[in-house]
């Protein structure tokens, strides 16, 4: 199993108005990372003309800080090649149906491959599950990270919050747990009684 967990900070929400200014990805083969992908990425003129200022202060956007980052289409060529998706990969993100949208849009303005993991998994749908129950009621990642008792240092930035992303889903998916161990032991016994049909 290939998981990429992903984090966008963009210009804005809207996939057609707003692009791409900060990505980070992380490759897990079996729940190990095995690569990481980061990069700053240069908004165009008209980007930042369409760009929402409230996002722009959230994502920290400097154009000093972002004067090594990388253009557009060589971004969107990486970001292509790194999360090519097959039978075996996933996207999982918080709020994945955002991320994937942005990055499908990027894609598509800079020309580029767009074989992207198309199942999902949502990390927000998972802290819903789990920790509704315990009485967080806003599935925001800073309430989270509130909630748990996490840092907030650097919050916003795209490696902090796919790294968030991980810890949060290894601590509502454990590698191992008694409850894979029940499912392995039902689908044993049920492949038994079917064996033949």
């Amino acid at each position: 199993m290939i998981l990429y967990f992903v984090d966008v900070e963009t210009t804005g929400l809207s996939p057609q108005q707003h692009t791409i200014l900060e990505f980070c990805a992380i490759k897990q083969v079996n729940r190990v990372e095995t690569e990481r992908l980061y990069m700053k990425i240069h908004p165009t003129e008209a980007d930042l003309f369409r760009a929402n200022g409230y996002a722009l202060k959230v994502n920290g956007y400097d154009p000093e800080a972002w004067k090594d980052a990388l253009e557009p289409k060589e971004a969107a060529l990486k970001i292509a090649k790194f999360l090519y998706g097959t039978s075996e990969t996933a996207l999982v993100a918080h709020n994945v149906s955002f991320d994937a949208r942005m990055i499908r849009a990027f894609l598509k303005r800079w020309n580029t491959d767009q074989n992207l993991p198309y199942r999902t998994i949502d990390t927000v749908s998972l802290a819903f599950a789990h920790l509704k129950p315990l009485g967080l009621n806003s599935m925001k990642l800073d309430n989270i990270r509130l909630f748990l008792g996490w840092s907030l240092d650097d919050a916003h930035t795209a490696t902090k919050d796919v790294e968030d992303c991980v810890k949060l889903f290894d601590l509502l998916v454990p590698k191992h747990s008694e409850n894979q161990t029940v499912i392995v032991n039902q689908i044993t016994v049920n492949n038994t009684r079917t064996k033949g049909i």
